[in-house]
């Protein structure tokens, strides 16, 4: 008990427990909860986490061996093992106890069942197993997880010699050789780090589990211990085999170490067994571990980084040793010589090797030279553990010198300019240190996240996931995918322009600023030290610039306002920016969260992109100049057209369109004129509830025609979200005879449009329904919010705007997405006597910037400030409560 945090005190109530005529559990958890008070205030205090999970497997060891020691009959040789972690002698606070309990032959098994029961009703986390030993050696032989567990057990109480036996055979050749054994926990990984989609850089990452965790260490520790035997410390005993350096060995202590403070502060602070470092649990773990706000950045997001770098250097040591290992342990040491690629470099079994020691130490550039052997070479599975070595000795010897060798600014737009392999060499490059090393503005923004519900991944890593999406595009195998933007890129004359915009757009996140602007002089200064033409430079600096301009256009500007079109046409200036924008805005967006992207977005960018295409075609023109009367005379014709050939009644169609306003014209296309014209001059009954299932808005479109009727905006929305219908947008018509046309895009909840009739019917009824006796705006729409949604409650924004042209005032509403948001926007704007007249609802992200256009009831704008004020103060309370 000399590392045990038990007081004396303690120690003897718990004696007291146990030692009387009968063990009291209600008395033990006491005592046990008290225990772990005391740890927890020890690791408050300084302790270091190494220090408290011995002591409490210290704790344990004492709990069970007096509970075993008074349950089981004196002199049993049945053994008490202890396997897995606490076989380690590692516990966290919320640590599964693994038991192994080997019975003796003939006894009876009552006290065994005793045992457990009681420790469950002392809510210990046991995993337990009761196994003889050949039951353990079968077991063992048949999963590779059982026979690691005991390859690290520890007799607890019992039988020596049985124990003794079982450890015999169970590092003998004939269950597991350490060569098997190395393959089957290599395969083990694999299959592990899969599920953690293969990236460290997940914003939410899973500490034991994940690539860099301690998993992998303890992987390296398994094959240490199977393959030598290993009794003292294992990173030892890897330095006296050869296998590590002294340096190498600190840096994995050191890792360890850090993750096993963060490991326990995270347990401690979920009050369970949580692996994973969530979002709600973070600012917490950055706050303990002295990770503050400032000016720049939240101390969440500093704790994060420091986090990821850490994970990254033990993947990277990880990756050196089973890389060495396998060279080791599955190849005899007499094999061949590499095979010779050139001077310097050669295949070893397949994997990239360095023909000479201390290669890169003599010959910096050949630093890069190995990544553009790789790419050149796809058929290579990796880089030797050696290689892997001299590569992180030799990370330091890039400086200013390195980066302003002409030699070495040429190999690095090699990678650009010939990018077959391309994604597959920067991640290699991120993951050894080279493409930071290389770009220092490159290294601030490696496991650097942002503290959102927007982004699911670390900058770096976005960012190489934009630079995937691109070249995806281009590989064939891949062009059923998305073929318009596979066949577009497939024409991009300067696709390098394309791939070093992507590396360089996120480039000044956390720096402060607009990182867009930031990030173009990074961008432009880059270009310049490199001496890259002139158009090039300008292309890739622009493209840094407004890599978000694409997006917000297709978000907050109405695209089918010909004015807004020719706008962004003249920011753009030319056909090839407008090309590489779009692929960079889409494959951006897709790299920023795999659940963002749906048909809507797809289709709202395309049509933003179509309409830019055209108006840069027929020439660009100043906004004042265009003619509305002309775009408006052109729709007409155009759908009288589309009429004409289902035998539309012109007299009546003109009878129809007398009662709209020319506004109307200018918000639809001739096509979607002729689809509203053609369903009202057909209707058989009010309301006329249509669905258009070949609409080229990305979503399932919903006509919805009627008398006018207060608040009619309000009871359509929320019916629509009460159905679990998400409504993308959103466009409200009224007509001069007092009739309104409004239409929905929506998806359902899983983000597909509807096909399915018997759904259709339902939702059509449910809105007729509502449309005539409103019963569902007395309830609010309530959905089950995401953990992360529920986590990221950002306060909620309102602002006001005059709309002069159309005496109207214009209602930015600015939250966090949820579900049923828009419906709580509306009921607020009807409590508030509010009238819709248009609305703009186009989310690509997690907070939604909707814009309205409002009046009062009697069609005056809001510009009475007291009011408007007020007016703010409720809907933000309804958003925010």
């Amino acid at each position: 008990m000399t590392c045990s945090p038990l007081s004396t005190s303690l120690d003897s109530a718990l004696s007291e427990a146990i030692d009387g005529k009968t063990i009291e559990p209600l008395k033990i958890r006491g005592i046990l909860q008290a225990s772990q008070e005391q740890i927890a205030q020890q690791f408050h205090d300084g302790d270091s986490a190494r220090t408290l999970i011995r002591a409490r497997s210290d704790v344990i060891d004492y709990l069970l061996k007096k509970i075993w020691n008074k349950i089981t009959p004196h002199k049993s040789a049945t053994s008490l093992v202890a396997v897995g972690g606490y076989g380690r002698r590692e516990l966290h606070p919320f640590s599964d106890i693994d038991l192994l309990i080997i019975p003796q032959e003939g006894e009876k098994s009552g006290s065994i069942e005793t045992f457990i029961t009681l420790l469950w009703d002392l809510n210990l986390q046991i995993g337990h197993s009761v196994r003889s030993i050949q039951e353990c050696l079968e077991e063992g032989r048949a999963d590779i997880t059982v026979a690691t567990n005991l390859l690290e057990s520890r007799l607890l109480s019992g039988s020596e010699t049985i124990f003794n036996q079982l450890q015999q055979h169970i590092t003998d050749d004939s269950i597991w050789p350490s060569g098997p054994f190395f393959v089957a926990k290599r395969n083990e990984q694999k299959s592990r780090l899969a599920k953690q989609n293969d990236t460290a850089y997940n914003l939410e990452p899973n500490i034991k589990e994940g690539p860099g965790g301690l998993r992998d260490i303890q992987n390296i520790l398994w094959v240490t211990r199977r393959h030598f035997g290993a009794k003292s410390h294992y990173f030892d005993e890897l330095v006296d085999h050869n296998f590590l350096t002294k340096n190498e060995a600190a840096d994995l202590e050191a890792g360890q170490e850090r993750l096993w403070e963060i490991r326990f502060a995270l347990h401690l602070i979920a009050g369970r067994a949580e692996e994973r470092l969530l979002f709600e649990h973070q600012p917490e773990l950055a706050q303990h571990f002295g990770h503050l706000d400032s000016g720049q950045s939240r101390g969440v997001e500093s704790f994060m980084h420091s986090y990821f770098r850490i994970i990254r250097e033990l993947s990277l040591l990880n990756e050196m040793l089973l890389q060495l290992f396998e060279e080791k342990l599955l190849t005899p040491s007499a094999e061949q010589l590499p095979t010779p690629l050139d001077e310097n470099f050669g295949l070893d079994r397949g994997y990239l090797t360095l023909l000479k020691n201390n290669a890169l130490k003599e010959h910096p550039s050949l630093i890069l030279t190995l990544f553009i052997t790789i790419r050149d070479h796809p058929d290579v599975q990796g880089v030797t553990a050696e290689t892997i070595r001299q590569i992180r000795a030799a990370r330091h010897t890039i400086d200013v010198d390195f980066r302003q060798n002409r030699q070495h600014q040429q190999l690095f737009l090699q990678l650009f300019y010939q990018p077959n392999g391309l994604t597959h060499v920067l991640r290699r490059m991120n993951r050894y240190g080279i493409l930071g090393a290389y770009l220092p503005s490159f290294e601030k923004i490696i496991g650097l996240m942002q503290y959102d519900l927007f982004h699911a991944y670390t900058v770096d890593e976005h960012t190489l996931f934009v630079i995937r999406n691109l070249r995806r595009l281009t590989i064939p195998e891949f062009h059923h995918e998305s073929p318009k933007l596979s066949e577009l890129i497939s024409h991009i004359r300067h696709p390098e322009r394309l791939y070093l915009a992507a590396l360089f757009h996120d480039i000044a996140k956390g720096q402060g600023g607009d990182h867009s602007k930031l990030g173009r002089e990074i961008a432009r200064e880059f270009c310049q030290q490199h001496q890259i033409d002139h158009d090039t430079t300008e292309d890739v600096s622009w493209l840094v610039e407004n890599h978000l301009s694409m997006s917000t256009v297709a978000q907050r500007k109405d695209i089918d306002d010909p004015a807004e079109i020719n706008a962004f046409a003249q920011k753009v200036g030319r056909q090839s920016r407008l090309e590489m924008l779009y692929l960079l805005t889409v494959a951006d967006i897709r790299a920023t969260n795999n659940t963002l992207w749906n048909h809507f977005k797809d289709s709202l960018l395309s049509r933003l992109y179509q309409q830019t295409c055209n108006t840069l075609t027929q020439g660009l023109h100043h906004p004042s100049t265009l003619d509305d009367k002309q775009v408006v005379e052109s729709r007409k014709r155009d759908a009288m057209a589309l009429l004409a050939k289902q035998d539309e009644s012109s007299a009546e169609t003109e009878l129809l369109w007398a009662n709209f306003e020319e506004e109307y014209f200018q918000k639809h296309d001739p096509k979607e004129i002729y689809w509203h014209t053609s369903s009202i001059l057909n209707a058989e009954q009010l309301p006329l509830i249509k669905f258009n299932r070949k609409s080229h808005h990305g979503g399932s479109e919903i006509l919805i025609y009627n008398q006018d009727r207060q608040f009619l905006f309000s009871i359509l929305v929320h019916t629509l979200e009460f159905l679990g219908l998400n409504i993308q947008a959103a466009k409200i018509n009224t007509t001069l005879d007092s009739y309104a046309l409004d239409l929905f895009t929506v998806l359902d909840q899983h983000g597909d449009t509807i096909q399915d009739p018997v759904w259709m019917n339902k939702i059509k009824n449910t809105i007729r329904k509502e449309i005539q006796q409103p019963t569902l705006l007395a309830q609010p729409v309530a959905f089950r919010h995401s953990r992360h949604q529920k986590h990221f409650r950002e306060a909620s924004e309102v602002i006001f705007r005059q709309e002069q042209r159309k005496q109207q005032t214009i209602l930015e509403i600015n939250a966090t997405d949820r579900p049923g948001l828009l419906s709580t926007i509306c009921r607020s704007l009807m409590e508030c006597n509010i009238r819709v007249h248009a609305a703009k609802i186009a989310t690509l992200g997690e907070r939604v910037e909707d814009l309205f256009w409002v009046t009062n009831q009697d069609n005056t704008p809001l510009d009475d400030e007291t009011k408007n004020q007020l007016i703010s103060s409720q809907i933000r309370e309804a958003l925010d409560q």
